[in-house]
């Protein structure tokens, strides 16, 4: 692990010539395929053409990717086609991006790099014991022409099935469990018998938020299971998952009875829990720094260390801050480039090359890939804050796009997520999940804040409190919103009251058509008004406007 953080970090200071050799043998490798024709990089001047081509988005691919699927090769990289990995939906169109050989191979070496650098930089401590993975493995058919798909999570499980039981606390059979909340349970089960773990990790933070919740909700039934070495009767298990798992427990009435103790005396915590871990590995950037700061009171003073910006398409940054979610780019096998924000809908706009951006702009990513991915729009926003050597140290912003129009003030995703900060730490109450979206019916439009009920019979002046402060928060941080909403063209914002479990129940939902359980998540900031009535028709308890009184929720 720390040989390969060594070895990325030499790179990454000599970012522009790794990065340049990188671009070259991508053109290089795919040079015969069919889009590579299509364009002009079959040429010996691929990489002045390389330089005249305009950015692309994932309709330029869809035909070639139909075809792959069908069992077509070479249409778009000269390496072998691995698998497809399918994306959660849940903050665009699910889509299938292929994966090839050597794509595969650095995504598996990603995770040693991460782990090396967070050692590096004191987040984690030597190697004693296994590590906890909170995700799930997403079985999906194979394409009609034979090829495998899957999420990242499916496919990371799959390279590891050697190693697994070695550096895993949960049997394979767990992270095969479709059942969100029984594949948390035991995944708790088998992380409480391992005194030594080294870490938590989980692609998304709100995965170890929902585990830590149901870690201190169902504690002594997980105490009870530890001490007898049995599975809970009420789990929904096949019979036969169940004698495997249960196979694999022994009775740890001591670990219990001191568990036992750290709870009773209400120090319950993972930093009392488990004295040996580093930190908990998940990212926290962008509009996951809600789920994190939802996280830390479970923590007992473990840090959350943000390893990897990760995508389907490729690696994107590894962390190595132990204070920020900062990243640097990598300058291989991916090559990335910057495209300007203020260019984004300028159709002759190019991307520069990562080296040569400006510290403080904002950019969306670019990336050519292995895969055969040729200057391929991300939709990922970040800002570039400073350089390593010739590397970028960027920080993730939010995804393009996810902008709430009333009165072309353009809120962003970043401006709700920051409102939400501001506000939530002037409210005691906790704070299930949330979104933002536009309601046009009204005149003038308003924004509709969607919250849980707090407690068994919401009290409206706690809600109307939060409702303010966030209002107030979002002024200060969005000033084409202030400015809307004192030339009354904007109304003011109203909350939406959901029933207790609707944000669980929704993301059960996705899990249950189709989307990877893993990579589920709730998008903050959402363009569509009619996104309450698909999703949470059945959800709404009521509706109150930011003067207090109760409206119909239409």
């Amino acid at each position: 692990m720390r040989r390969s953080a060594d070895r990325f970090l030499t790179e990454a200071a000599h970012f522009e010539a790794v990065s340049e050799r990188s671009l070259q043998r991508i053109l290089s490798l795919n040079r015969r395929t069919e889009f590579a024709r299509s364009c002009g990089l079959d040429s010996r001047a691929r990489r002045q053409v390389f330089e005249s081509l305009p950015a692309t988005e994932y309709v330029d691919y869809a035909p070639y990717i139909q075809r792959l699927a069908a069992g077509e090769r070479h249409l778009m990289s000269g390496e072998p086609l691995v698998y497809f990995s399918n994306t959660s939906g849940t903050t665009g169109p699910s889509k299938m991006i292929p994966v090839t050989r050597g794509q595969n191979r650095t995504s598996m070496m990603a995770g040693f790099t991460a782990m090396g650098l967070a050692l590096r930089a004191g987040m984690l401590k030597p190697m004693r014991g296994r590590f906890m993975t909170i995700m799930i493995d997403h079985q999906q058919p194979p394409t009609p022409g034979g090829v495998q798909t899957g999420s990242a999570t499916t496919n990371a499980f799959r390279q590891l099935a050697p190693i697994q039981e070695m550096i895993m606390t949960s049997p394979a059979d767990v992270q095969r469990i479709s059942e969100l909340v029984v594949a948390r349970y035991l995944h708790l089960l088998f992380g409480l018998a391992e005194q030594r773990l080294w870490t938590i990790t989980s692609f998304f933070p709100a995965m170890v938020l929902f585990a830590m919740r149901d870690l201190q909700a169902r504690a002594e039934e997980l105490l009870r299971d530890l001490a007898d070495g049995t599975i809970n009767r009420e789990l929904a298990l096949s019979p036969e998952v169940r004698r495997r798992l249960e196979s694999r427990l022994r009775p740890a009435p001591e670990r219990a009875r001191k568990l036992s103790a750290l709870l009773e005396r209400g120090e319950f915590t993972v930093g009392n829990i488990w004295p040996d871990i580093g930190a908990i590995m998940t990212a926290t950037g962008g509009a996951f720094r809600f789920y994190a700061d939802q996280l830390r009171p479970y923590l007992g003073g473990v840090p959350i260390f943000s390893p990897l910006y990760s995508a389907s398409e490729g690696m994107l940054g590894f962390g190595f801050s132990a204070d920020h979610p900062h990243y640097l780019l990598p300058p291989r096998p991916t090559y990335i480039e910057l495209l300007p924000v203020v260019e984004a809908n300028d159709r002759s706009a190019r991307p520069v090359a990562a080296s040569r951006a400006t510290p403080g702009e904002s950019y969306e990513v670019v990336i050519t890939t292995l895969s055969g991915f040729v200057r391929y729009r991300m939709h990922d926003i970040v800002k570039v804050l400073d350089f390593y050597g010739q590397c970028p140290i960027i920080e993730f912003v939010e995804r393009e796009g996810q902008v709430i129009n009333v009165s072309s003030e353009k809120t962003a995703e970043h401006h709700i997520v920051e409102a939400i900060d501001i506000a939530s730490h002037l409210v005691d109450e906790p704070l299930v999940d949330y979104f933002v979206l536009p309601d046009l019916d009204p005149t003038p439009g308003v924004y509709i804040l969607a919250i849980e009920e707090w407690g068994s019979g919401c009290d409206h002046r706690k809600v109307l409190a939060f409702l303010r402060a966030v209002d107030t928060a979002l002024c200060k941080v969005a000033p084409f919103y202030e400015e809307e909403r004192e030339l009354g063209t904007i109304g003011p914002m109203q909350a939406l009251l959901l029933k207790p479990g609707a944000f669980a129940r929704y993301r059960e939902r996705l899990a249950a058509a189709g989307a990877p359980p893993s990579q589920v998540k709730t998008p903050h900031a959402i363009p569509d008004p009619g996104f309450v009535r698909q999703h949470f028709a059945d959800e709404v308890l009521a509706r109150v406007a930011v003067e207090g009184e109760e409206v119909p929720a239409h």
